[in-house]
């Protein structure tokens, strides 16, 4: 074992972990691997592939662009979701730095816990999308994907990549790293009609031990939710 790989053994408690328990805005934290918190001094996010100006940028210089603030909700396909206020940059104001080549049609994003997502650059355009540095007027929180993620809130979360270190523009989208994982995820990510659990607005959600209450649940019809 590593020297590094020690340290981390004997510092658990260091490390990004899953947790059935949602937080204080019912949101419930996911990872590929568990990963120590990115350290955000030295953070850069690499933009390459095919771009005129590939470039690294640190967090201070994306958070010089322009800022957009969005109330959305994020739908897991585990079937609970919670509402936040994010706010970022849409894809624009970065593709309007590196200059993305004319056979660019999509990115592979890449993540510090190893997953990886592919989205289009149609997708990516859409209004609704926003690369998200922060969460109800604070900095992203660690267990929230910091420094940086994705939010496309018609897609179910998994889409939604966070700890987010590279963006590569290629010419085609490969779908989602989750369509190797099992059969329940979509390439697309699009959030069908069914039903979701609001975490956010259940009272009991953060109490531990809590399970999701097919009484809690609400009917949706797909895309992104609305209704409340």
């Amino acid at each position: 074992m590593t020297r590094r790989g020690m340290l981390l053994a004997m510092q658990p408690s260091k490390l990004l972990m899953p947790s059935d328990t949602p937080d204080e805005l019912g949101f419930r934290t996911m990872w590929y691997n568990p990963v120590p918190p990115i350290d955000k001094t030295k953070w850069r996010l690499q933009v390459t592939g095919l771009v005129e100006r590939p470039r690294s940028f640190t967090l201070a210089e994306l958070r010089a662009l322009p800022r957009v603030e969005q109330s959305s909700r994020m739908k897991c396909v585990q079937c609970w979701s919670a509402r936040a206020i994010w706010a970022g940059f849409r894809y624009d104001a970065l593709a309007d730095l590196v200059k993305p080549r004319s056979n660019a049609r999509a990115i592979r994003i890449d993540c510090a816990d190893k997953w990886y997502e592919y989205m289009s650059l149609a997708e990516m355009r859409n209004p609704r999308v926003l690369l998200a540095l922060e969460r109800n007027g604070q900095p992203l929180p660690d267990k929230n994907g910091a420094p940086l993620r994705l939010l496309d809130p018609s897609k179910y979360g998994y889409k939604s990549a966070k700890l987010i270190t590279v963006i590569t523009f290629v010419e085609e989208g490969k779908g989602s790293m989750a369509c190797d994982i099992g059969p329940y995820y979509s390439p697309s990510g699009e959030i069908l009609a069914g039903y979701d659990t609001p975490l956010d607005l259940v009272p009991d959600a953060a109490r531990p031990g809590w399970k999701l209450d097919p009484k809690a649940r609400r009917k949706i019809s797909g895309g992104e939710i609305t209704a409340y």
